[in-house]
């Protein structure tokens, strides 16, 4: 080899020590400095769209309490997006929001910050049902006979609780889920996408079968109309309006819709086709 040669080989061999160089910064180093307890100077270079409009001074780490943990896990990243999802965690409590990046011709930049929203109003509804004295509770069954409060008991605590928590439900009860998944599926309620109707969906959620299933799971309902998949199988746990939580079935990958801050901000993978999503 040429000295020549050799001399640029070693140049290339130092290109990323070199002052002033550094590497492309991704979506997960973005979301660490914005979550992270200290300041960060170089912030509005790093942000666009909903996120530049809403962070001024501080950074959202800033915001939040510092004896809460952080932790990140990168859901998805391609060309053009990626969403990273963030966990805050302390001995008596967990939180989730979802950080949405887009690539813009000057690198990665965040776009917007979702959680589920309306979750404050389960706490007073929980409080007040875990209050009752049985006569009560025997009063409250005879009038909710099609969510008594067992189930509604279960059902807000899953609504409310973190993706921690409602993932160690579904692993605890995955069985089950997939028994409910057979039994719609032998009984045809959802055969095509032009099932998914209105009276379709009611037919399965009234079958007594299924809505017995779907009580011992704490599941509100299902659908095909949730997050805007016509084959997905979607088991909903609970929310307000178009801020909804819930589990989400679907064996081929490629059909699985998109992560989007204005549509679904989240979707984790759980394994055998099996996903938690949520809504905005």
């Amino acid at each position: 080899m040429s000295f020549i040669w050799m001399k640029y080989l070693f140049l290339l061999l130092l290109w990323p020590r070199l002052p002033g160089v550094q590497p492309p910064t991704e979506p997960l180093q973005i979301a660490e400095r914005f979550v992270a307890p200290e300041g960060w100077p170089e912030m509005k270079s790093y942000l666009c769209c909903e996120a530049a409009r809403q962070a001024k001074r501080q950074t959202l780490g800033q915001q939040i309490p510092p004896r809460l943990q952080r932790r990140y896990q990168l859901l998805h990243q391609d060309s053009a997006r990626a969403v990273v999802a963030v966990e805050l965690h302390d001995s008596t409590s967990r939180n989730d929001f979802y950080l949405h990046f887009a690539r813009e011709a000057a690198g990665w930049k965040l776009q917007a910050v979702r959680s589920l929203a309306m979750t404050a109003l389960g706490a007073p509804m929980l409080q007040m049902l875990t209050r009752m004295s049985a006569a009560e509770v025997a009063s409250y069954n005879r009038a909710h006979p099609a969510a008594d409060h067992a189930f509604t008991v279960g059902n807000i605590r899953l609504w409310m609780g973190a993706d921690a928590d409602i993932i160690r439900h579904f692993n605890r009860r995955q069985r089950d889920f997939q028994a409910v998944v057979r039994l719609v599926q032998a009984k045809q309620y959802f055969k095509t996408p032009a099932d998914s109707t209105a009276a379709n969906e009611q037919a399965a959620n009234t079958d007594p079968a299924v809505r017995t299933r779907l009580q011992s799971l704490f599941i509100s309902r299902i659908s095909q109309r949730n997050t805007g998949c016509g084959t997905c199988l979607e088991f909903i746990i609970g929310g307000r309006v178009n801020s909804t939580v819930g589990l989400l079935y679907q064996p081929d990958a490629t059909a699985v819709p998109a992560m989007t801050p204005n549509r679904i901000m989240v979707i984790k993978p759980l394994g055998n086709g099996w996903y938690l999503y949520k809504t905005s």
